[in-house]
């Protein structure tokens, strides 16, 4: 896929544009600390552990990670707010007003971005959101679901057993056709598109006020938007792809972090 170009740098599919933070950073962070605290033990050490305390205590500490306890100290602080720029193409009937309410941010700022010398802007435009969501209501975030037709719930979110062990379940994994559309359930900006470990490829997309949905697996084929696109509610952003582990019927696994933090993704399922 194309790069994406900016007056001021670049930005690709695969490389994140969050402050000081990598993708990859992000993705690990995301993948080993699923409930979203820095300070929680990742599975490795986990594992260790286990070799020392009885199954009882195991099971004890796995549900105090599970349910996020321990107090968070920010290490993906990345996804309450970036400031990092987005780029938004211009569609028939924008103008700066309505833009600059959807990725919380303010017609002066807009113009400043883009030396714009005035408000007349043409479809097919590139414009750059700097500090996008500094000024939005998260209260206020309109969502929808990403796939037209949902099917059952597969694993709900929270903690489930397995084999008699306490396991976390950041999102809620629904029954999905292999192939089906999905798109952006809120306005916002793609922060990281890549593959991870027992996910498949990802997408996650920042709304602002700290929010964050993340969905997986995506068919990598078929993904058409690129990390740091501006999206609208609605917009395509893929198909679904293959389950990451065989003899797994075909899902979609819907996530939403807010200040770190995984929450109920009930808003992306109604």
């Amino acid at each position: 896929m194309a790069h994406v170009a900016w007056t001021t740098g670049a930005v690709g599919t695969h490389t994140s544009i969050w402050s000081g933070r990598s993708a990859a950073r992000l993705a690990r962070l995301l993948r080993e600390q699923e409930v979203g605290s820095s300070n929680l033990l990742a599975p490795t050490t986990i594992k260790s552990l286990s070799l020392y305390f009885s199954k009882a205590y195991r099971l004890a500490l796995m549900a105090i990670l599970v349910l996020g306890m321990l107090p968070a100290t920010g290490a993906v602080s990345a996804f309450a707010a970036s400031g990092s720029p987005g780029l938004y193409e211009v569609r028939k009937g924008d103008y700066l007003g309505r833009i600059a309410q959807r990725f919380g941010t303010t017609v002066g700022q807009l113009r400043k971005a883009n030396h714009l010398d005035s408000d007349v802007l043409s479809i097919g435009q590139k414009l750059r959101l700097d500090d996008p969501f500094q000024n939005s209501d998260g209260d206020k975030v309109q969502w929808k679901r990403p796939c037209s037709r949902p099917g059952k719930v597969m694993r709900p979110f929270g903690p489930y057993k397995k084999k008699g062990i306490i396991m976390p379940s950041t999102g809620t994994d629904i029954a999905c056709a292999l192939g089906t559309a999905l798109s952006s359930p809120a306005h916002g900006i793609v922060r990281h598109i890549g593959h991870m470990d027992g996910f498949g490829t990802l997408i996650i997309i920042e709304h602002g006020e700290g929010y964050a949905s993340v969905l997986s697996p995506l068919d990598p084929g078929t993904v058409a938007v690129e990390v740091g696109h501006a999206l609208l509610q609605g917009d395509h952003i893929g198909r679904t792809g293959p389950p990451p582990t065989k003899d797994t019927p075909p899902y979609l696994h819907v996530e939403l972090r807010r200040n770190d933090k995984a929450i109920k993704p009930d808003p992306l399922l109604k």
